[in-house]
């Protein structure tokens, strides 16, 4: 006779939730870079006219594959027309109608999609703003919190300490004794 594994590993049930509880991402798909994304549900009543970029009826304006796998807009009675005005000669259809058609079947053109949209101002002044915040937290720190530099870093303390070494270490062979001139008090050239 053997048990069931729910009653063997009673643990085992509560690991999906607990895994649920952990995962830090979100387990719905955020359009990573595609701005229109149409999936089943906004299908409805689409032509589909291929098979897309990943074989599901849905509509992506992408740079990588163009061909999206239904058309933009649902059709109606002036785009039923124009497909049948779209199956006869091409020499019949006005640049309108031509124009008009491609809009049934796509958001926006190439030239469109790759036009600049000033998204790089938003970055450089989020970016020129975070340095100057910077800067002026470290001019606050330097002002007010910090204390001041001990005179250890004057030139007049360093000069001292050097006549210091000197006098202190007079006939060593290292050191600032050794480039110094003790005759003539000056430095070796």
């Amino acid at each position: 006779m053997s048990l069931s594994k729910s009653l063997l590993f009673p643990r085992l049930k509560v690991a999906p939730i607990v895994f649920r509880a952990i995962q830090t991402s979100s387990s719905l798909q955020s359009g990573h870079h595609i701005e229109y994304w149409w999936g089943h549900e906004k299908a409805a009543g689409r032509e589909v006219v291929g098979h897309g970029v990943s074989g599901e009826p849905v509509y992506q304006d992408r740079l990588d594959y163009w061909y999206p796998a239904i058309r933009f807009r649902v059709d109606d009675e002036t785009s039923k027309a124009l497909r049948e005005k779209e199956q006869g000669d091409w020499k019949n259809l006005s640049a309108d109608d031509k124009k008009l058609l491609y809009r049934y079947s796509y958001r926006q053109t190439l030239a469109e999609y790759e036009a600049p949209t000033g998204y790089w101002k938003l970055v450089t002044s989020i970016v020129f703003f975070v340095i100057s915040c910077a800067t002026f937290y470290a001019i606050f720190l330097n002002r007010f919190v910090y204390p001041a530099l001990p005179p250890t870093f004057d030139n007049e303390y360093k000069e001292a300490a050097i006549e210091r070494q000197l006098i202190l270490e007079k006939g060593q062979f290292l050191g600032p004794a050794r480039y110094y001139d003790y005759e003539n008090q000056k430095w070796k050239k």
